[in-house]
């Protein structure tokens, strides 16, 4: 469920978002100037009733209402997070294909590598104005692109050792093959 389907998806999450959610986004000291300024060529965030399966999974329907953001990479939305205000901590993806939250804007709007900012969660995000990242997907391949920057803040000393446990794992290597041609003599 990639392209037109997820944008539909997303924006029918769009569509429930009221006055209420808002509200309550406020109470959790994230300033609406902050959900006002968010484009990242979508909208800030949906809502959508569902639940997050064992294996991460969000799947909508019967369930809690979930806060929906979008996950962007080169311009076009791969993913979807869903999380509640209530355990911040734990989310799911619809596709499975995102890692970042805000990766557009870390990766293209840098031009000397320096700094990045890792919030916790999408909440910690939204209260810190937006600004940074958050990592969604740990075992992602992309996590290691995170080496580009000089230096990574990190929101709390738990994420600093997540990080570094992350990228600290020994990369992957294929199996490297030679097709050398022999002649017989």
């Amino acid at each position: 469920m990639i392209g037109r389907d997820l944008e539909r998806e997303f924006d029918a999450t769009v569509s429930n978002v009221l006055s209420v959610h808002l509200d309550r986004l406020r109470a959790l000291e994230v300033v609406p100037a902050t959900i006002a300024r968010i484009n990242l060529s979508y909208p800030a965030l949906g809502i959508a009733s569902g639940a997050i399966d064992r294996h991460g999974v969000f799947v909508p329907g019967d369930g809690s209402a979930h806060i929906v953001q979008p996950l962007v990479e080169n311009g076009c939305l791969i993913d979807l997070i869903a999380w509640r205000p209530a355990a911040p901590t734990r989310w799911g993806l619809r596709t499975g294909l995102g890692w970042l939250l805000n990766a557009d804007t870390v990766f293209t709007t840098r031009w000397d590598g320096e700094m990045l900012d890792l919030h916790a969660t999408p909440l910690d995000w939204l209260r810190a104005d937006a600004q940074g990242a958050v990592v969604v997907d740990w075992d992602a391949p992309d996590l290691d692109s995170l080496r580009s920057f000089e230096r990574i803040r990190c929101g709390n000393d738990m994420l600093g050792r997540t990080v570094r446990r992350a990228l600290d794992r020994p990369r992957r290597i294929p199996r490297i093959e030679t097709m050398e041609v022999r002649h017989a003599a």
